[in-house]
């Protein structure tokens, strides 16, 4: 495609340069700019892309859209001006890459926690049925055995663009996106053909972008508003009964899941034990027997949130719950570390206050023996959540172990200090250890026959957030490094 052809097809203010100039990608990152590309100058939070308009000609960009033309760069390049940037990048993505999400069953999900879980589990879903998909999300982008590190949990418009048409490349007939609320404030999702949308949940989070819960929740409603087909609305969540009601007012197609709350797919009679969740689902008045391998009421909402969107989107109902019976669980997702301790060690992404709940109350249901838990907070983001985890942690568990958790520019103790507040007001025992490999090893060095280990925040996430750099981490190398170390130290391994 050249200029001319995508200026037919996009809006713009004015256009200055060479009208033929052949485009073949697009990108935001001027570090990233090759010959073919348009580099996209977005005025962000921290820097302005105008001020590397420069930078991404030198590297080969063949065009530039921005809101206003540097004036020692008006003869070096092709500058289509626009009056928002962000929004024209997700429109001129769509464009260049011809369209590639009408081409793929998409299905957005998002919500405070059980993106990431909800995602593989769909993708566990359609390779049981034998079809083939890909995902985008925290982890990555996965694709016909192909992972592919990002950024953010939603990636840009035109790296979004990038990925859905590689993905139709490929045949690749579904793909499950993690849609969060930046993505969905910030344009990120623009453009895109999204089949079925699915609500998790919406607790405290975020606040330091969004201020207020209302806006928050705003935020999250967007995507339900650009589905084609359906969406998929946990009303067991204040939030999700709100969303689910405002939706149908609006004449919005949604299909409500739950446990507690009357819905049209329902799950009830829960039996959960380590080796999972058996109960009964009641779809639209029809009732079958399902399991899902991973323990807890979390575990079955986010099954819940898959069914629905498969169901949705045509599958066969029965081979769905097949599907869900036979699939392992999400790696450093409540995945249970093998050992010969005698104990339970559990890795989870619980982050905030509703997930670290969540986890607790799964693990109420099967243990026997003493609840440790090792977890940190994040620097420089909402610091009203840090005591609250730390009562949840006070009020379940036998020692708290308290660590960094991306610390950025603040001092991890001063913040281990303020979740210890919470622990305190149970008057919970807590030890501070700051390093937190140090801390994974000392929970399960200090393990006990019949104990339950939660290492819980970090999960996949591959660094640590240090300020001036982000430090390689891998929370379960780190884990079962110990493991094997404390075993060999009480003579349970050679």
């Amino acid at each position: 495609m050249d200029i001319k052809g995508l200026l037919k097809k996009m809006e713009y203010d004015d256009f200055r340069g060479d009208e033929n100039v052949r485009i073949t990608g697009i990108t935001n990152d001027s570090r990233k700019s090759a010959t073919g590309d348009i580099f996209v100058a977005i005025k962000g939070f921290t820097a302005d892309g105008h001020k590397f308009i420069g930078d991404a000609l030198k590297n080969g960009a063949s065009a530039v859209i921005c809101a206003h033309i540097p004036e020692e760069l008006k003869d070096k390049g092709s500058f289509i001006v626009v009056r928002e940037p962000r929004k024209s990048m997700a429109s001129a993505a769509d464009i260049i890459y011809d369209h590639p999400s009408g081409k793929i069953n998409i299905v957005g999900v998002t919500g405070t926690n059980g993106k990431t879980s909800t995602t593989y589990l769909l993708k566990g879903i359609y390779d049981y049925i034998g079809d083939k998909s890909g995902i985008i999300g925290t982890i990555g982008v996965l694709m016909d055995g192909e992972k592919i590190k990002v950024d953010n949990t939603t990636p840009e418009a035109a790296d979004l663009q990038k990925y859905f048409a590689k993905m139709v490349e490929k045949d690749i007939q579904h793909c499950f996106i993690e849609v969060s609320s930046h993505a969905l404030e910030l344009n990120r999702v623009d453009n895109i053909s999204i089949d079925v949308g699915i609500f998790t949940n919406l607790t405290r989070d975020h606040l330091d972008f969004h201020v207020t819960m209302e806006n928050y929740y705003l935020a999250k409603k967007k995507l339900f508003h650009i589905t084609r087909i359906n969406n998929i609305i946990n009303v067991d969540d204040p939030y999700g009964e709100r969303l689910y009601r405002e939706l149908r007012e609006e004449g919005i197609n949604a299909i409500s899941v739950g446990i507690d709350n009357d819905a049209d797919i329902r799950a009830y009679n829960l039996e959960t034990t380590m080796r999972g969740t058996s109960f009964d689902l009641n779809i639209m008045g029809t009732v079958k027997k399902a399991h899902v391998n991973t323990p807890g009421r979390f575990s079955v909402l986010n099954s819940l949130g898959a069914f629905g969107a498969a169901y949705a989107s045509g599958a066969d109902t029965d081979r769905i719950i097949e599907a869900l019976g036979i699939i392992k669980g999400v790696t450093g997702r409540f995945e249970m570390l093998e050992n010969n301790l005698g104990c339970t060690i559990i890795l989870d992404f619980a982050h905030t206050p509703d997930g670290l709940q969540k986890v607790m109350d799964t693990i109420n249901e099967f243990a026997e023996g003493r609840k440790i838990v090792m977890f940190g907070a994040g620097g420089e983001r909402d610091s009203a959540r840090r005591a609250p985890m730390g009562e949840i942690a006070g009020k379940y568990c036998d020692l708290s172990i308290l660590t960094s958790d991306n610390p950025r520019f603040e001092d991890p103790y001063e913040i281990c200090l303020e979740i210890s507040k919470g622990v305190e007001k149970y008057n919970g025992r807590y030890e501070i250890i700051i390093e937190r490999d140090q801390a994974v090893y000392y929970a399960i060095d200090n393990s006990r026959s019949k104990d339950v280990i939660l290492l819980a925040g970090k999960s996949t996430e591959p660094y640590q957030d240090m300020g001036i750099e982000k430090v390689p981490y891998d929370e379960g190398s780190i884990a079962k490094k110990a493991i094997i170390d404390v075993e060999k130290k009480r003579g349970l391994r050679e």
